[in-house]
């Protein structure tokens, strides 16, 4: 199958908004402040089924219903408790079975331990607000529950492995994960999928704080394999480590801690990818709040990652970030044709950000974090157009270290940037890029507010290509 055949889907709203520039993806979009770190967490969106923009929280098994044999009922077929009294982890067993679409009416299920799928084959599981909750937890080290209602690992929904991936397709999503509660916040989903990989409509509700995995990784594994996540809102982020319960220690990446004892909190990322990803993977309007590890980390493997009107900020390490490679195969919806040579050619021929924020305006925890960037890239190709960055904080470092806007580092082979606009309201690098590649930069707005930006300090690393780039109003290339 083809994503165009992926229901509720508009393709109109990925492939048009490079005439829309930058105005079109501010519309709408949820004020920075609110992202990770400063919202109280108590979920004041409420598990009603939308967010406060508007990502709705249910998927229609009618629309489904055609892709699967069997369409069962969680509660009326296999005696899932919906008033979440009970665990569900009986009732999924039960009803989990290849070529089977579950629904979860709506309800509140619980979980007390993980429930874990390998060398299944096209299943689907959705809800129509179904509220997602884990059991309490009294105590935890690193990813494992040590005492409390909740037992084992802290990946609720594991759907194979990268060893042994689903096969087929697999849909997932219509569900609210509630972290409103204190000491809640677990990896949601952790998908492995060789096939047609479909989530999307999830609100993750309050701030995840138990410093364990992030709230989702996804990932597809073959170079005919095509993921598509959409309508993710987890804009509260969540804790590093430090600041929970969990009794883990990480190292830096120089391999040591701080003085406090403290390591850069591993994995505690809202979205990560997977070191052996394949084929194309598109994230869509993913609303991300500040991690103490990375915000939309969708790096590894040697796939094509798309990013499409995505809001991230305040994360530790780089609200958006991403590599690329060259094993995948033509999308019908992204590339229109079927042959690689011409989609490479066209405007999805490497990993692509498109109408995506990112912004960092504080630093939610100075003893934990490091330097916070906006847009990161590493390895392959890419371009970025139509986006916005603004970077508000001063970390009073430099180099491929400091805090940038935007930066491509060594192993890259090309980044080219165009109608993108960058605003700084601190000193810092608009751009930062390493050498022995090549950047174009075309129909770039900088804007230094409250300070005096020159060309001079706003790049830092070797010098790009320039073409129509403009600084606080004046062209300087």
């Amino acid at each position: 199958m083809t994503f165009q055949q992926y229901t509720n889907y508009s393709r109109r709203s990925l492939l048009g908004g490079i005439a829309a520039g930058i105005s079109a993806s501010l519309a709408g979009c949820t004020n920075v402040s609110t992202y990770g770190g400063e919202s109280d967490g108590n979920g004041e969106s409420g598990a009603s089924g939308a967010g406060s923009d508007g990502v709705a929280t249910a998927l229609d098994p009618g629309a489904y219903a055609d892709r699967f044999e069997t369409v069962t009922n969680l509660v009326e077929d296999h005696g899932a408790d919906p008033t979440g009294e009970e665990p569900i982890g009986d009732a999924l067993s039960s009803a989990w079975s290849d070529d089977t679409l579950i629904v979860l009416p709506q309800g509140d299920y619980k979980l007390n331990s993980q429930f874990r799928r390998t060398r299944s084959r096209d299943v689907g599981l959705i809800g129509q607000n179904a509220v997602i909750r884990h059991g309490e937890v009294e105590s935890i080290h690193s990813h494992t529950v040590g005492s409390g209602e909740y037992s084992g690992s802290t990946m609720m929904f594991r759907v194979g492995t990268d060893n042994t991936p689903h096969r087929g397709e697999f849909v997932f999503g219509g569900f609210i994960f509630d972290w409103s509660r204190e000491n809640s916040g677990m990896q949601g989903i952790n998908a492995h999928v060789d096939g047609d990989l479909e989530i999307r409509n999830i609100l993750f509700n309050g701030m995840h704080d138990l410093g364990t995995h992030g709230n989702m990784r996804v990932a597809t594994h073959s170079p005919e394999s095509t993921g598509l996540v959409d309508s993710i809102d987890m804009r509260w982020g969540g804790l590093h480590h430090e600041n929970t319960i969990n009794t883990r220690r990480t190292t830096d990446y120089a391999g040591g801690t701080n003085e406090y004892g403290l390591g850069q909190s591993w994995s505690t990322s809202g979205i990560t990818g997977h070191p052996q990803m394949q084929g194309t993977i598109h994230f869509n309007n993913i609303q991300c709040g500040g991690w103490p590890d990375n915000g939309i980390y969708v790096r590894g493997g040697s796939g094509r990652k798309i990013l499409t009107n995505c809001h991230a900020a305040n994360s530790g390490v780089a609200s958006l970030r991403t590599d690329s490679g060259p094993d995948w195969e033509p999308v019908e919806y992204l590339d229109e044709t079927d042959d690689y040579d011409e989609a490479r050619d066209g405007p999805y021929g490497q990993s692509t950000l498109e109408n995506c924020i990112a912004e960092v305006d504080h630093t939610p925890d100075e003893r934990t974090y490091g330097s916070q960037r906006g847009i990161r890239l590493r390895g392959g190709e890419f371009e970025v157009r139509n986006c916005h960055v603004r970077i508000g904080v001063d970390d009073g470092a430099g180099g491929a270290g400091g805090s940038y806007a935007i930066g491509a580092l060594d192993g890259t082979e090309r980044a080219t940037v165009t109608n993108t606009s960058v605003e700084l309201t601190e000193p810092g690098d608009a751009f930062y890029f390493t050498s022995g590649f090549d950047v174009e930069l075309e129909g770039i707005e900088i804007q230094t507010t409250g300070w005096d930006g020159t060309r001079s300090n706003v790049f830092g690393g070797a010098t790009p290509s320039m073409n129509e780039v403009v600084l606080n109003g004046e062209l300087i290339g």
